[in-house]
C-alpha cells in the first residue's frame, strides 16, 4: 500500500492504485479527518487523549503514553509504537506483540509526504490502517519538534559556554 498528499489530503492506496480513505489534518493534530468511502470519522485530540467518531458515537479512544510516545486503542488494546531500526517507523501491534501494520516514509532522509504501508494481517481494518498513519504523522511531528527543541537548546548553552 502507499500513502500521498494530495490537494492537504494524505490518500491511502491499495495494491491495485484505488483509493481506500484518506486523512486530512488541522490545527496541530487537534481535529483530524479520516474519510472512508462515505464514512467520516472525526479525531479530536486532549493533550494525551484522542477520541474517533463517526457522527457523534466514539469508536476509539486513544491513550497516548507521555513517556513512551506509544498509543494504545484502548477498545482493542492494540498499540501503535516507533519501530527501532532503520527499515520500518510506526507498527501497531496487538495484545501478543504481533505486528498488524508497519507504516514507513518513501524517503527516510526527506519527508515527501509519501509513505509505504506493509500489511501484516489481513483482519486489520481500514480505519485501523489510516489510525496507524495517524500514529506515525503525529510521532514524527513529536519527533521533530523534540530535535528543534534540543537543537536550539544546545545552541543557547553552547553560546553560554562561548561567552
Amino acid at each position: 500500500m502507499k500513502a500521498k498528499l494530495e490537494n492537504d489530503v494524505l490518500n491511502v492506496y491499495n495494491e491495485r492504485n484505488v483509493l481506500i480513505g484518506g486523512i486530512k489534518i488541522q490545527s496541530n493534530f487537534e481535529n483530524t479527518e479520516i474519510k472512508i468511502g462515505e464514512k467520516k470519522f472525526e479525531l479530536t485530540r486532549n493533550k494525551w487523549n484522542t477520541k474517533i467518531s463517526e457522527k457523534d458515537k466514539v469508536i476509539y479512544n486513544l491513550k497516548m503514553n507521555s513517556f513512551s510516545g506509544n498509543t494504545e486503542i484502548l477498545e482493542t488494546g492494540n498499540r501503535i509504537t516507533g519501530v527501532f531500526g532503520l527499515k520500518w517507523g510506526t507498527k501497531m501491534i496487538d495484545k501478543q506483540k504481533n505486528t498488524l501494520v508497519k507504516i514507513r516514509n518513501e524517503n527516510q532522509f526527506i519527508n515527501k509526504n509519501k509513505y509505504e504501508i506493509e500489511i501484516s494481517n489481513e483482519k486489520v481494518t481500514n480505519l485501523e490502517i489510516l489510525t496507524t498513519l495517524y500514529g506515525h504523522l503525529y510521532g514524527s511531528n513529536m519527533k521533530l519538534k523534540a530535535v528543534i527543541i534540543g537543537a536550539v537548546a544546545v545552541g543557547i548553552i553552547s553560546s553560554g559556554i562561548m561567552n
